[in-house]
């Protein structure tokens, strides 16, 4: 039985192809340009947008700015290693939404410590 489920695990993997190595997500964000700058250059605030990304390089271009909209932030990101499908660009537009959130409100939302019903929360995993 287990052999079987070997084989079709492989069988599955072999048609996964890898997908790009970059990606480019862009959304306004309520800021100027400035300011936008600042929370990207420093090391805490960057540190935050890209905790768990596997970024190689990050670039960021400010573009035109959106009355009522803000500023149009598209970040370019290039990945360490190749990951499956769309996963790229889910992951370029993860970056771009944390530092929107640390902009607009000053930190990244986070689950993390949230109570929950379980018997064990509040422990450390």
């Amino acid at each position: 039985m287990i052999p079987a489920v070997a084989g079709k695990a492989r069988e599955v993997m072999a048609k996964v192809h890898p997908g790009p190595l970059e990606a480019r997500r862009s959304l306004p964000i309520r800021a100027g340009g400035e300011q936008i700058r600042h929370v990207w250059a420093d090391a805490d605030g960057r540190g935050a947008v890209l905790e768990g990304i596997p970024a190689a390089d990050v670039s960021l271009d400010l573009g035109n700015e959106l009355p009522e909209w803000g500023t149009v932030v598209t970040v370019d990101l290039r990945l360490e290693t190749a990951v499956p499908g769309i996963a790229a660009q889910t992951l370029a537009g993860k970056v771009v939404r944390r530092l929107k959130a640390l902009v607009e409100a000053g930190e990244v939302p986070t689950t993390a410590h949230n109570p929950s019903a379980r018997a064990d929360a509040g422990e450390s995993s």
